[in-house]
């Protein structure tokens, strides 16, 4: 991905029940819009959401990769960073004990959120499900287990689809489903593995991509 505006560095730091606050999401999708150079709501909120699914997934894909105890990401336990852009990159989750009941507490959070952020910004509520899954599989890869990204979708359930993956050139990658749209962003272009592009021309640039090791 081709980044249209540097990431500020300050940030300040509001709880998970803002995730709730159709004027509060709005506000901050319109941020994002402005910075990056594209404030259709759709285009914008997509983004954005990306940014946040990513987060709020990060920490759970992580421990199910490494075997160790997952937070339960309720809304309740959730201290979100949101820079100056209206993104949010940082998740923090108040610690608890046992895995099941992250993928409950997480697939909880969920339900809730993407209706809110699919009213605001007018993006498909599907297609907000789908950046979830890409983004479990592509945080299980970081740490090294694209299994754990399947378990931990498949223990999640309800509308989540399991995240795919495809070898090319020795390396695994994430199968996308969903598309973040910043390529309608100016001066942005579609992401190397994004299933917008032609089968053929995405394997080539992934298969160039594992190719740098």
């Amino acid at each position: 991905m081709t980044m249209a505006a540097q990431s500020p560095v300050e940030t300040h730091t509001v709880p998970g029940r803002m995730l709730t606050q159709p004027q509060w999401l709005a506000a901050r999708i319109a941020e994002t819009g402005e910075t990056w150079g594209n404030t259709v709501p759709r285009v914008a909120g997509t983004m954005w959401w990306c940014m946040l699914a990513s987060a709020l997934v990060q920490q759970v894909a992580r421990a199910y990769a490494t075997d160790t105890p997952a937070p339960a990401p309720e809304l309740a336990r959730l201290d979100c960073e949101v820079r100056t852009d209206g993104g949010i990159e940082v998740v923090h989750i108040l610690p608890s004990d046992g895995i099941a009941e992250c993928a409950a507490a997480l697939r909880e959070t969920l339900a809730t959120v993407i209706p809110v952020v699919a009213a605001v910004s007018g993006a498909g509520a599907p297609a907000l499900w789908a950046v979830v899954t890409d983004a479990i599989g592509n945080r299980a890869l970081d740490a090294g287990s694209a299994e754990a990204g399947s378990r931990l979708a498949r223990e999640i359930g309800g509308r989540l689809v399991a995240p795919r993956f495809v070898e090319i050139g020795g390396r695994t990658f994430v199968k996308r489903l969903s598309c973040c749209l910043v390529f309608e962003f100016p001066g942005c272009e579609m992401c190397t593995s994004c299933p917008k592009r032609t089968a053929a021309d995405r394997e080539s640039r992934l298969a160039e991509l594992a190719a740098q090791g």
